[in-house]
């Protein structure tokens, strides 16, 4: 880990070593030094090792003065850092950048981030700042505690939260598309249809058998999936995908349709968007958010307008 003297003009940069498989680890070094060429003033990089790392790395930081951060790795990544920085006092004026190093890499594709390294640093460095929603979404752990999350990109509950729980170290250094898409038919054939009760925008209440729900402040996830077509993290709105007591052929006509996004026009995928959604089962249903497993319901979620500044474009 390199650290570099802090100014008034510090920017925290958060590497996860271990996104996109470890790759990320080997390509580290490289990109710290095209940051030192570009950034305006110093350089503060630390290293997570664990989860939340992130998160009180940038908890600490925004404490002390700093208001420029820059995450490598994915959206897992991006999430504990916003969730340091909005858990912390005096964080109205921080920006973030982004250098994707991920497997999902669905929120650097939902705001359009260029797909190219050299130009990803620039922005990350000094791209002009775009004030993006966030969701908000309270949960049970598996201690069984209640807990609760920003997230940037999407949650799951259901059939997304079993593909996330078996996304494993093995299958990401296969790379975004091949984990999710690989781990998504595994899981086709084993999650079952569970039967939820939810609320939305306090006062609609549906309850059926679901095989799952997409909330998602981005339209993309998994690798390309395009889930939610149509979504804008600027918007106010989350974009919640319904899908209601799939049968296995209907299943895989739906997999067959979700990178072009046409799986929207089929029978028992239903979108709509909305601010607030509370969600309870009987049966344990599995909840993630931004490619991490959380927990569990019951969960309550919500938009947050305007929540974090992203810098996303020159």
């Amino acid at each position: 880990m390199n650290v570099y003297k802090m100014s008034d003009k510090t920017t925290l940069a958060i590497i996860n070593p271990a996104s996109a498989g470890g790759k990320t680890a080997k390509k580290a070094g490289e990109i710290v030094s095209k940051l030192e060429t570009v950034i305006d003033g110093s350089l503060l990089v630390r290293e997570t090792t664990k989860s939340l790392d992130a998160t009180d790395f940038s908890f600490e930081a925004v404490r002390n003065g700093i208001s420029s951060f820059i995450v490598i790795g994915g959206d897992g990544t991006i999430q504990e850092a916003v969730n340091g920085i909005l858990n912390s006092q005096n964080w109205n004026d921080c920006e973030l950048g982004i250098v994707n190093s991920g497997t999902g890499h669905g929120f650097v594709q939902s705001i359009g981030l260029p797909e190219s390294l050299e130009e990803q640093i620039r922005i990350a460095a000094s791209g002009i700042s775009k004030t993006v929603d966030l969701g908000h979404i309270s949960f049970k752990d598996f201690d069984g505690k209640e807990n609760s999350r920003f997230f940037i990109n999407e949650s799951q509950l259901g059939i997304g939260g079993a593909v996330v729980q078996r996304v494993g170290k093995n299958h990401k250094l296969l790379g975004g598309k091949l984990a999710f898409g690989l781990t998504t038919i595994e899981t086709v054939f084993r999650h079952p249809n569970q039967l939820l009760e939810y609320e939305i925008n306090n006062e609609m209440i549906i309850k059926h058998n679901c095989t799952g729900l997409v909330i998602a402040n981005g339209a993309y996830c998994g690798g390309g999936m395009n889930l939610a077509p149509g979504a804008i993290v600027d918007d106010g709105e989350l974009d919640l995908l319904i899908m209601e007591n799939l049968s296995l052929t209907e299943r895989f006509k739906g997999f067959s349709k979700i990178y072009s996004g046409k799986h929207i026009h089929l029978q028992k995928f239903n979108l709509r968007r909305v601010q607030s959604l509370s969600i309870t089962s009987d049966e344990i249903v599995l909840v993630e958010a931004d490619g991490e497993l959380l927990g569990t319901t019951p969960c309550d979620i919500k938009i947050i307008p305007g929540a974090i500044k992203v810098r996303y474009r020159i």
